[in-house]
């Protein structure tokens, strides 16, 4: 056979195999007796199925506490107040947060408390919000009691991890020590490249602070200008808004019970002890890493740029400042009875628990720590 005779085999042995599939389609797709056509799909006659409801958290307490409840008295309260357990303490930075956590960790400690935090950490997702997948998922049988970790305030954030009734707490400090705690326990001078070669560098960042402060750190950026304000909730792109900035102090002050100032520490504790119908000597504090003294180095007009940098942490200073004396002219003459006696355990404590004139300097040089009388190195 040629070789033109083969080909031409070839092509109707294929002819025949594609002639077999089409009869094969053309007889599927003829309907069979009684069958009845399928109608056209339309809109109208779909099936329609429901739309998964979307996963959303509600606020719903079980339990209502009255006004009352979140109130100050204005006399001692041993005897006839219930206790509190549940605290939330918005750490703001460099406002000497550290003493007063320990407070906290101490109680929590004494009463077998639970803590919100996350492992070997002191802040939960600072500057993000807190991250709800991690700590409902370790939420204890018992509930939280006392959260005191770095965290920027969102109230719905802390209701829905927080058991009902829980007390909001804060602390600030004045703007002008605030700011420059955070520039030189920062180190900004050798964090920021542009302020390396200066001897005086507060001078220099205020030449251009938006551009300077844009070369810090992620972490760093944030606490550079209003940063009090920035962790209680407001944000940068608000700081130029004046009527966004009076509702924020507004709502920042219906949602706290108390507002603490680091310059009033030993007044703002009593008021705390009587909201949370605590013992005087759980409030026992020592000082750490508050240092007041940069203001002496800076110069007055620096000092002046610092606050303008700063208004809104001023304006927010300045507000609870002249509500905690509010407050304190509300209270009975035991109040000042109790202050004082706070002053005079913190004096007996720092002489029976800590050498006198060891001081140990850490972080830099920027911060004090202090070594334990011998006596006391077992915490005995």
């Amino acid at each position: 056979m040629s070789l033109l005779g083969k080909m031409r085999k070839e092509w109707q042995s294929v002819a025949v195999i594609f002639a077999l599939f089409a009869c094969y389609y053309v007889i599927r797709s003829l309907p069979s007796a009684g069958h009845k056509p399928r109608a056209p799909i339309s809109p109208e006659n779909a099936v329609k199925h429901p739309a998964k409801p979307e996963k959303k958290w509600v606020y719903a307490p079980e339990k209502v506490y009255p006004p009352k409840w979140y109130a100050i008295p204005t006399s001692r309260n041993e005897g006839t107040c219930t206790r509190k357990n549940n605290l939330y303490f918005l750490r703001t930075h460099q406002t000497g947060t550290s003493s007063v956590t320990n407070i906290f960790y101490r109680y929590g400690q004494e009463h077998d408390l639970s803590f919100v935090m996350y492992p070997l950490k002191l802040s939960i997702n600072y500057p993000g919000r807190m991250g709800m997948t991690y700590l409902e998922a370790h939420r204890p049988k018992t509930g939280y009691n006392i959260l005191c970790q770095y965290i920027r305030h969102e109230k719905m954030d802390v209701l829905r991890i927080m058991p009902d009734g829980v007390i909001f707490t804060s602390l600030l400090r004045h703007p002008l020590d605030q700011f420059l705690s955070v520039f030189n326990n920062f180190d900004m001078k050798s964090t920021i490249p542009n302020l390396q070669p200066y001897h005086n560098p507060y001078r220099e960042f205020f030449r251009n602070p938006d551009r300077i402060a844009k070369l810090s750190s992620d972490t760093i950026y944030h606490m550079l200008q209003n940063s009090m304000s920035f962790d209680m909730g407001l944000k940068p792109i608000q700081f130029g808004d004046a009527d966004a900035v009076e509702k924020f102090i507004e709502r920042v002050d219906g949602e706290f019970h108390l507002v603490m100032i680091l310059e009033f520490l030993d007044e703002s504790l009593v008021l705390l002890k009587r909201l949370m119908c605590w013992d005087l000597r759980q409030l026992i504090y020592v000082k750490l890493s508050v240092n007041n003294e940069y203001r002496t180095s800076v110069d007055p007009d620096i000092q002046e740029r610092i606050l303008e940098w700063n208004a809104i942490d001023l304006r927010l200073y300045n507000h609870f400042k002249a509500k905690l004396e509010r407050l304190i002219e509300a209270q009975d003459a035991s109040f000042h009875e109790e202050v004082a006696a706070l002053k005079a355990l913190n004096v007996n404590f720092w002489k029976e628990c800590y050498s006198s004139g060891n001081a140990l300097p850490v972080f830099n040089g920027n911060k004090i720590g202090y070594i334990l009388a011998e006596d006391h190195k077992d915490n005995s």
